[in-house]
């Protein structure tokens, strides 16, 4: 079955108790860092034994992965509007960026923290997360060929190559500005969305020679 664009890439916490542990270690791995986060913080924290905590996590290391999970999943969801929409592109890749955008600030902290614990540079994607981008990457080109098909988007150029080198611009531009500690202000959303639009919807020109 095809992957809806809507489904989460992580499942949901399977309780009341495995969300308060995701909250609590999400909560102090912001304030104290991936070494200064214990299990034991963790289940103070969350009101749980260590027993618990255990329970539903095999480590620290399984508790940040869960996590970064999740904030694709949210991420994913927030495309939305783009990826599972049917109407003005424009507007729609604008709100999609935004509400993406809006996630991965949320969550800065936390995708910082595990750049640093995979011993990747600040400016650089970890290798771990490309099958999440790829979802990302996949969806946006379904919905380019669905606007291809219906005569919205231009169709001299596949709509797989499109989405990743869109989408490859977005990440390297977000991650910049949070390595950097500069603001993603709403005139960058407007700009890469603008720069989407026109590179999927613009009219071609002919390229000299062709």
């Amino acid at each position: 079955m095809e992957d809806s664009p809507l489904r989460s890439a992580a499942p949901e916490p399977r309780n009341a108790t495995e969300k308060a542990i995701l909250d609590a270690a999400r909560s102090l791995l912001s304030s104290e860092g991936y070494e200064g986060t214990t299990i034991e913080a963790i289940a103070k924290k969350a009101i749980v034994s260590r027993t618990a905590v255990y329970f539903y996590f095999q480590s620290k290391a399984a508790i940040l992965e869960k996590l970064v999970q999740q904030t694709f999943a949210d991420m994913y969801a927030a495309a939305a509007p783009y990826l599972a929409g049917n109407g003005d592109p424009r507007e729609e890749l604008r709100s999609a960026l935004a509400r993406l955008t809006a996630v991965v600030l949320r969550d800065a902290d936390l995708l910082l923290l595990v750049a640093r614990q995979l011993g990747e540079r600040h400016s650089n994607m970890p290798s771990e997360w490309i099958p999440y981008l790829k979802r990302l990457v996949d969806a946006a080109s379904r919905r380019i060929e669905r606007d291809q098909e219906r005569g919205l988007a231009a169709k001299d150029m596949p709509a797989a190559l499109m989405s990743q080198a869109l989408c490859s611009m977005i990440e390297r531009s977000i991650t910049l500005r949070i390595a950097s500690s500069e603001p993603i202000d709403p005139q960058m959303i407007f700009v890469l969305a603008e720069l989407c639009w026109r590179a999927i919807y613009g009219k071609p020109e002919p390229y000299p020679g062709d």
